[in-house]
Order: C-alpha cells, then structure tokens, then sequence
C-alpha cells in the first residue's frame, strides 16, 4: 500500500480499535452491576459487536464499524495481544501453592480433568456425526475433551479478589487446582496442534514435542536465570522498578520464543506462555510487569481478541432443535464433568460439602482462558461454525455461573466475616 491507502487503512483500524476498548470497559462495567466479573461483560461486549446482535440488527453499522479490509489488522492485534496475555498468565502462575495443597490439589485437578474428559468422550461421537463431519475424528475428540476440562486462572483470581477470598482456603484450593489443570490441558492442546499441524504423522509429532520440551528446558535452565540474573541487575543500578534497556530485551526474547515455537509446528502463544513460567518465581520482575503493562494489554489488546471471537460467532448459526440439543449437550457435559468431578475430587481430599462446592463452582468458570482453546480449534479446523457457536455460549454461561453459585454455596462464617460480599 502507498501512504495515502496506509493512512486510510490505520483510520479505521483506530476507529474500530477505539469502539472494542469502548465498548468492553462499558460492558464490563454494566456486568459488575449484577455482580458478575468484568470478564463477562467483556465477553459480551464482543457478542454484542458481531453478527449475532449488531450484524443482526444493523448489517450497514457493522460493515461500516468493522469493515472487512481491517478484519485481518484487528485478527493481528488480537493475537499480539494473546501473546501477551499468556506471557502474563504463565508469569502469575504461583507454583508454591501446589506444593502446600499437594493432596486437595490432586483430587480436585485430577477428577475434574478426568470427570470432564469422560463427558467428551461421551458426547464426541454424536457432535462429530451431527456437525463435523469431514473434520479428521481423532483431533476432534481430543480437542472436544480440552475444551470441557480447562479452567479459567486469571479470571477465578479476579473473581476471588472481587469477592474478598484470595486469601482463603477456598481461594487457595481453588486457584492451585486451577494452575494444575491448566498446565495439564495447555499440554493436550500442544499435542492436538502438532497432531493437525503434521497431518497426524506420529514421527513428525514426537519431533515436535521434543522439540517443544526441550524449548522449555532451554528457558527454565538456561535462558530464565539469565534474564533473571540480568533484570536484578539492571533494576537496582538504574533504579526503576522496569528498566528500559530490561524491557527491550524482555521483548525481544519473547518474540524470539514465540518465534521458536511457532517454528516448532505449534501456535506462538505457547512460546509465550513456557517464558512466563519460567520467569513467575521472580516476583519483582512480576509486580513490575504487572504494574507497567498488564492494564494496557487488558485494556486495549484483550478486548479485541474478545471482539474477533464475537466477529466469528454468529448465534442465527444454530439453526433447527438438533443445534440447540447439541448446544445444551455440551453446556451439560461442560457443567456436569467440571462441577461433579471436582466435587467429588474435593469431598476424596477430606474437605467439607461447603467447600467442596464453591471449589467446584471456581473450577466450573472457562471465560477467557476457554475461549483462547475455542479460536484455536477453529484455526487448526477442528470446530465448524456451530460447534464454535455452541462453545463460546458454554464459555459464557459457565462464567456467568459462578459468581452467583458461589454466593449460594459459600460456607457461613465466610458470609458472616463478609468475605462473600463483592468489593467495590
């Protein structure tokens, strides 16, 4: 493009960009009003912006806010921004919590995960015949199961601390049975996109992962403690809290592992994620990521992704009572698996009914984390257009669930202490 189409194309990028930020932080506003995360707001927000309500209502105000030239832009933006995010998930990720839980932990990860990818398995066979045919069955299956069994960590933090229980038993449990299982599904997930990505060829797939592995071995034992090393350096001679010179390197390394990654045959985002926890036990570096940038990559970056997701889902899509019986089966098994398996998880590690309940609700919210594995199912061609429907409407009714299940089933000295009322 020349300069003057270059000008034109970024004034309506901008125009599109500045209506997501707009529109999420007002929805997510309107969420916290009845008590429910910000997260459900921004979610809606995108649905709000897509075909199933604005492109339903207005087609010309959708076409005009978000024309088809920058969907590719925005599709850039989007996955800068999940590049982000997970690089900032993977570094608030509080390992030592695993080691003081280790048996609660255990039952609760290990029966969820386990509970929710029976209910995959179960209701796989009749989704593949009804809506994915022609889809390869066997990255179906494994992709159906991730989708069911994954938590949603940054979300659950931000709801225990709008709630007031981050420093909880409750809290505690939930939030290290929740880094647990995604860990153990951010591995499924790896292994279905190498599985797609090398056209199921097993020897090309066992490369991949070994080569993965040994990325991360590379970043925990080599790479980490060097940036460590030089981050405690930097910061105490220049006297910031994030050095610039520390911070274009952080950058550069970033991109480079996401770059390795990405060569290795799986998505960036992965690449960005192995870096983050590999750096999560230097919590200075931490609190200083967190305090310089987390706001605008949640702001401004996540919200479009949000948006994209909501640009792809078209709800008009589930069409006839066979979509909406496919649509309530997988909310069901989604519910069911996720909620019955770490109940039970929890009640086999000894804790009360109580407790066990408002850790199962926690493990029960997907929300953004659950929409990150829906987009991936649907680039690696492992989701029709109603099956991708009918899983990011699952992601926003098991978020919406929680807040209020909790409420209900919270222990009573907690209510009383005021623990359960939401902060303001």
């Amino acid at each position: 493009m020349n300069p003057v189409e270059i000008e034109n194309h970024l004034k309506l990028v901008l125009l599109s960009w500045s209506v997501i930020i707009a529109v999420a932080w007002m929805m997510g506003q309107v969420a916290k009003m009845f008590g429910q995360p910000l997260a459900v707001g921004e979610i809606a927000g995108g649905l709000l912006l897509g075909p199933s309500v604005l492109g339903a209502i207005s087609p010309d105000s959708q076409a005009w806010l978000f024309p088809k030239e920058t969907q590719q832009s925005l599709q850039l933006l989007a996955k800068i921004g999940l590049i982000f995010l997970l690089f900032q998930v993977g570094m608030e990720f509080n390992y030592r919590l695993l080691a003081d839980r280790k048996r609660a932990v255990l039952w609760v990860s290990v029966m969820g995960v386990l509970a929710s990818v029976l209910a995959g398995i179960a209701i796989g066979p009749w989704l593949h015949q009804n809506f994915g045919k022609g889809i390869p069955q066997v990255g179906f299956q494994m992709f159906i199961c991730v989708a069911l069994s994954i938590s949603a960590l940054p979300i659950m933090g931000r709801i225990l601390f709008e709630m007031k229980l981050e420093r909880t038993a409750i809290g505690a449990l939930g939030i290290s049975s929740a880094a647990l299982v995604d860990i153990a599904n951010w591995i499924m997930l790896a292994v279905a996109t190498a599985l797609v990505k090398s056209q199921f060829n097993g020897s090309r797939v066992v490369a991949q992962l070994i080569g993965v592995v040994a990325l991360f071995l590379l970043l925990k034992y080599s790479i980490g403690p060097w940036l460590r090393k030089i981050w405690r350096a930097t910061s105490e001679k220049e006297g910031s809290s994030m050095p610039m010179s520390f911070l274009a390197l952080l950058l550069v390394v970033l991109m480079a592992t996401c770059l390795a990654t990405a060569q290795l045959g799986v998505f960036s985002i992965f690449g960005a994620f192995m870096l983050g926890v590999v750096l999560s036990e230097e919590e200075g570096l931490v609190r200083a990521w967190r305090e310089r940038l987390a706001g605008f990559v949640i702001i401004a970056l996540v919200p479009v992704f949000f948006t994209n997701t909501g640009l792809r889902t078209e709800i008009g899509s589930l069409q006839g009572t066979t979509a909406w019986m496919g649509c309530a089966l997988v909310l069901l098994a989604a519910v069911v698996g996720k909620l019955g398996g770490c109940w039970l998880g929890a009640r086999l590690a000894g804790q009360s009914n109580e407790e066990a309940k408002c850790v199962a609700a926690l493990m029960n919210t997907r929300a953004l984390m659950g929409l990150v594995a829906i987009n991936i199912g649907l680039e690696l061609g492992l989701l029709t257009k109603e099956l991708f429907t009918m899983f990011v409407i699952m992601a926003l009714c098991t978020t919406v669930m929680t807040m209020p299940l909790l409420r209900w089933w919270l222990p009573k000295e907690l209510r009383d202490s005021g623990n359960g009322e939401q902060r303001h």
